[in-house]
């Protein structure tokens, strides 16, 4: 079996270091590169023009992840045979009728539906090491901004980044801190901010409520929980099977 791969948008800093990979992963020249990278950047689809095997798409989009892109595998019997794939869509291809959800994004929906969020967002650690960008998230907000990232010790994500201490704010409402990724103020009543850690620091997931002023500790537990098991799905994007099959992505 074949798939396509194709790209929705980018999180990150290193513009030139990223488009270098990108590159040397698809084989292709670099201005060829830069116009399927300034694509993606704008918001705009951008389509791997070749099918590829289902064991080397898990290998580059693993690696993809890590290097901050948001993308999909389209499995080929999708796609009509007798439509041409262009690198560049001018209109939307036919999605799918069925496409698995990431198994993260699933666990990321789950935590949220349990704990009845508002907002639910999940940040990681960018290719630097220094900023947090957004991996996922689903809010009830028309105000929130998913390209905000968050240096370490800066505003709340930031420095639970830093602290590696769990954050939890009841009775929000009356508090005068300020949560950026929102444009407008939200009358919120309580928070959960908890660093990811799977041996390392590997993000740091957000959960807010307009429902409830308190998060019993039980609730807290169960949560606890959850963002230990989001941090070893997040750990195993970034490093696996891109850690294995390093050399043959880089030849």
């Amino acid at each position: 079996m074949s798939c396509y791969i194709k790209f929705n948008g980018w999180v990150g800093e290193d513009i030139p270091g990223t488009t270098a990979r990108f590159a040397k992963v698809f084989r292709m020249g670099s201005s060829k590169a830069n116009r399927a990278m300034r694509r993606i950047i704008e918001g705009g689809n951008w389509q791997f023009q070749w099918p590829v095997s289902d064991e080397q798409a898990e290998i580059a989009r693993s690696y993809c992840r890590w290097l901050g892109f948001d993308l999909k595998l389209i499995p080929i019997h999708s796609v009509q045979q007798n439509n041409k794939i262009s690198t560049a869509f001018k209109s939307p291809i036919k999605r799918p009728t069925q496409f698995e959800p990431e198994v993260l994004n699933q666990l990321i929906e789950l935590t949220g539906n349990i704990s009845n969020a508002f907002t639910i967002a999940l940040y990681k650690i960018n290719l630097s090491g220094k900023t947090l960008g957004l991996r996922h998230h689903i809010s009830l907000s028309t105000h929130f901004d998913p390209k905000v990232k968050f240096g370490f010790g800066k505003d709340l994500i930031g420095t639970v980044a830093e602290n590696k201490q769990l954050l939890v704010e009841e009775n929000y409402e009356n508090n005068p801190i300020k949560i950026n990724f929102y444009k407008s103020k939200e009358n919120l009543k309580s928070f959960f901010i908890s660093p990811v850690i799977h041996e390392h620091l590997e993000g740091v997931l957000f959960i807010d409520s307009k429902e409830s002023y308190s998060l019993p500790i039980k609730q807290q537990k169960i949560l606890s929980g959850l963002a230990k098991q989001i941090a070893w799905h997040l750990s195993q994007e970034r490093i696996s099977p891109f850690k294995k099959n390093f050399r043959q992505l880089a030849k």
